[in-house]
């Protein structure tokens, strides 16, 4: 697995302003997105807009956002992600 480059992005999501580290990884067959805020995990997308979750990295968190909001921010990542230039 090779760390490519991590970004930050802020987005607005009912109301409050979240800052997002996206950390984008090359797993040879696999390029994946992990975003996290605040150090926390959130998910994971592929290359190819599939939402993956890390297991290990959700179940080890103290708290997690509320799906109704996740989904809000999943949507807005994606969108983000596809509008970069390659």
């Amino acid at each position: 697995m090779e760390e490519l480059q991590t970004k930050s992005m802020s987005l607005s999501v009912s109301g409050k302003t979240m800052t997002c580290q996206i950390k984008e990884r090359d797993f040879g067959d696999m390029i994946v997105f992990d975003v996290f805020s605040e150090d926390n995990y959130l998910f994971t997308l592929t290359q190819q807009g599939d939402v993956l979750f890390n297991e290990y990295e959700v179940g080890h968190q103290k708290s997690i956002m509320d799906p109704r909001q996740l989904n809000i921010l999943i949507e807005m990542v994606k969108e983000k992600l596809d509008s970069e230039p390659e």
